[in-house]
């Protein structure tokens, strides 16, 4: 008895048959599948991915459409999309590829800078080689930091 992920799986796959592999990636089909099966997966103990059952399914009929033409059901496909991406991050801890890697180096590179300008303030003649030093060690760590982050989640098969 198959579920209804691979039933719908099989509507996308048959729906998208002849599209080019381009667009596919563009319009993250992929992710949108694996998304699928997780929602399928989930819905028995979270009422919003079996929400999200109902919407998967009406925008599946529509698929071939948001991918070819531009337009209302590209737009209800996008935002399914991000919906469900949304809520696979922040309900069932699934992350983008190098989400930590990212935001550690942004809030690094903010705190080296705050680092940085005290620098300034307490070796005035050397301002701009405190101040330099001060960011780009901050953003060093930031990324050795993310990095790991994101190695314990790819290890974890959390991936979107």
């Amino acid at each position: 008895m198959e579920s209804w992920s691979d039933n719908i799986k099989q509507i996308i796959k048959s729906k998208l048959e002849g599209t080019k592999e381009r667009d596919l990636r563009f319009f993250r089909i992929d992710e949108f599948i694996r998304n699928i099966e997780r929602t399928d997966t989930f819905s028995v103990e979270c009422r919003e991915c079996s929400q999200f059952k109902n919407d998967i399914s009406s925008v599946v009929k529509i698929i071939d459409d948001a991918v070819k033409i531009p337009g209302e059901n590209r737009r209800r496909f996008d935002r399914l999309t991000g919906d469900l991406s949304k809520h696979m991050m922040k309900k069932h801890g699934f992350f983008n590829p190098y989400y930590f890697t990212y935001l550690y180096s942004f809030f690094g590179m903010v705190a080296g800078t705050l680092v940085g300008f005290l620098g300034t303030r307490i070796f005035p003649s050397e301002d701009w080689i405190a101040l330099i030093i001060g960011f780009a060690l901050g953003i060093i760590v930031g990324n050795k930091t993310g990095s790991v982050k994101d190695k314990e989640i790819r290890k974890n098969k959390r991936l979107l």
